[in-house]
């Protein structure tokens, strides 16, 4: 849908949405003090905070008309790369390493771009460069489905790549060796990229023929409650996953993305539904929404707000309100999630408003 005024493409609110649901599950998920490695609040958020992203960035991946690869590739850099060597450079800074040994250990992990063994201070930033891989992935995945003459052949190639991909991928994997930018991993994740992409086709061809009628919506909403019920079977079976460290659960693979879909659908139908509750809904998704627009700061400053919050601010408290604050139950993490996201985004508006003026 295009602005009446602009002409400009409108975003739709609750897709940024369910990006600010995702990034606040991201920093709900780093809250380590309060929960738990294998709790079961723990094992639902990450079995959903990035595959929201993923799905997401299928279902707005958009080759331009007559666009090659390597142009693909040279937007996708600027957009994705040239922030996270700022960020992971800045972050550098902030770490101040003790020696120069330490300094050139961190510049390394910045190029080898993954988040283990301590290669970048600001863990968070690995996924930058590893959806960098998936969408150039996706991307020459598409390009080869255009071989097909007719929408199911394309279709059918597209599937059929996306596998092959993921089969690579996983093949890679099981020689246990990390390649830099996370490349087997933006492989075996490339089933996130087709589900999205599938999801907007579908979407597209429901309102082009005028299928998106109150009774197709209702059977949508009523797909919720066995999602509901697949997603707490399968994280249960899961157990905790680890995308960055490879790990992806006890039940392997196959139930690691049928938790991760179920998930991800119930938390989309949610966020599409509360947009639509009139004014009440719309306010709390704009807030969302403002939350997914800057999502890419967010991810990147998150992390050494969490540590400073810890470090500087929490030692300053009155005893009174420390002691909520530091406790393991509502109060406390309340405190400490609301602080976390509202400061993490104050942050990161002030860091994206020197771009748009410049723009």
């Amino acid at each position: 849908m295009k602005d009446q005024y602009t002409g400009e493409k409108k975003r739709e609110l609750y897709l940024d949405g369910v990006k600010g649901v995702a990034i606040l599950l991201v920093i709900l998920g780093h809250m380590n003090r309060f929960f738990t490695y294998e709790g079961r609040m723990n094992q639902m958020v990450y079995s959903v905070q990035l595959p929201l992203f993923l799905i997401l960035g299928g279902y707005l991946l958009r080759i331009r008309e007559g666009e090659s690869f390597p142009s693909f590739v040279s937007r996708k850099f600027y957009r994705l790369m040239q922030p996270y060597f700022a960020f992971a450079f800045v972050s550098i800074i902030y770490a101040w390493p003790a020696d120069a040994a330490r300094f050139c250990f961190y510049f390394a992990g910045m190029l080898w771009g993954i988040g283990i063994n301590d290669y970048l201070p600001n863990l968070p930033l690995w996924f930058l460069p590893m959806f960098f891989v998936a969408n150039c992935w996706f991307c020459l995945i598409l390009k080869a489905s255009e071989l097909g003459k007719r929408p199911w052949q394309r279709l059918g190639l597209m599937c059929l790549g996306t596998a092959a991909v993921m089969a690579a991928g996983w093949k890679i994997k099981q020689g246990e060796t990390r390649l830099p930018w996370s490349f087997e991993l933006a492989m075996i994740l490339q089933g996130f990229f087709l589900a999205g992409y599938l999801w907007r086709l579908v979407k597209e061809w429901a309102e082009k023929t005028g299928r998106l009628t109150r009774r197709f919506m209702t059977g949508i909403y009523l797909l919720a409650v066995p999602a509901v019920f697949l997603w707490a079977v399968c994280v249960k079976m899961n157990g905790r996953v680890d995308i960055n460290g490879s790990w992806f659960g006890n039940a392997g693979l196959f139930s690691f993305y049928l938790a991760a879909f179920a998930g991800s659908y119930v938390v989309i139908g949610a966020v599409w539904g509360l947009c639509r509750l009139g004014l009440p809904g719309k306010i709390l998704g704009k807030a969302l929404a403002l939350f997914g627009e800057n999502s890419m700061v967010i991810m990147a400053v998150h992390m050494p707000v969490l540590t400073w919050m810890d470090g500087v601010i929490t030692p300053l408290m009155p005893q009174i309100i420390k002691a909520n604050f530091m406790t393991k139950n509502l109060i406390g993490v309340g405190y400490n999630f609301l602080t976390i996201a509202l400061l993490s985004l104050f942050g990161a508006m002030i860091l994206k408003r020197p771009a748009k003026e410049k723009r």
